[in-house]
């Protein structure tokens, strides 16, 4: 025999709703986390990939700041 869907008191509700909020902005600060670990790691093989850039080059990084008018 089907079960009726269990109805819940407007306090219940509530509570429900608080939960899931709670656990969603923790998740989201979890994402965000993350997001900020990724873009570290993003900018730090950018620097490796152009420090070999440079080195590879056989230039100084003086001479490439020059190039690029740092200076």
């Amino acid at each position: 025999m089907a079960r009726g869907k269990k109805s819940y008191s407007l306090e219940e509700q509530m509570d429900k709703i608080i939960a899931e909020i709670e656990s969603t902005e923790e998740s989201l600060k979890e994402l965000k986390r993350t997001k900020k670990e990724l873009e570290e790691q993003i900018r730090l093989n950018r620097l490796s990939e152009l420090d070999e850039l440079i080195s590879a080059s056989g230039k100084s990084i003086e001479e490439v700041k020059a190039m690029l008018g740092g200076e």
